[in-house]
């Protein structure tokens, strides 16, 4: 597992000196997005100066399956800082994962009904600051994104928060 985040990160160093120039304006986004319950692969794509969509293709941890956000984002400069912005947002997700968690009246998580199919959807809030590195096309960025949790076992409230780094063409 190390060493694919090790590769990630030299494929990230050696395409951000491919084009130097992008980095200036930002429109479209790739890259990993780390953090709590939703870690995968993100993607971002400005249709506007200030409104973007972000795509989240992940799995939260301990369980097998995926999950799949949308969301639409309003950016904004942030405390007068060339190439930070802060931005505030809402969408939705679906997913599926096999297995299911309880907490035991010890406070201890076992898992029962593993086999089980579980499909899930959701609605989702974010709020964060996006810093684009105007040297080379990265983006750095941190984000709270609590979301609603609907499924057959009933309504559940989540706080997510995550690091996500993009090569930015």
């Amino acid at each position: 597992m190390k060493n694919k985040h090790l590769i990630f990160g030299l494929a990230l160093l050696l395409l951000s000196f491919t084009n130097l120039e992008s980095a200036q304006a930002q429109t479209v986004g790739l890259g990993l997005r780390v953090g709590g319950y939703t870690s995968g692969i993100s993607g971002k794509y400005f249709f506007r100066d200030a409104l973007a969509i972000e795509g989240i293709l992940g799995t939260e941890f301990g369980r097998r399956g995926f999950q799949l956000t949308g969301l639409v984002e309003q950016h904004a400069s942030a405390f007068g800082i060339q190439g930070l912005q802060w931005f505030y947002g809402a969408g939705a997700h679906i997913g599926i994962f096999k297995g299911r968690y309880y907490h035991a009246p010890s406070n201890k998580h076992y898992r029962d009904s593993y086999n089980r199919t579980l499909a899930t959807l959701g609605v989702d809030g974010i709020v964060g600051l996006e810093y684009q590195i105007t040297e080379i096309p990265i983006s750095v960025g941190i984000d709270f994104k609590p979301f609603i949790d609907i499924n057959r076992d009933g309504l559940f409230l989540y706080g997510d928060g995550a690091l996500t780094v993009r090569y930015t063409f």
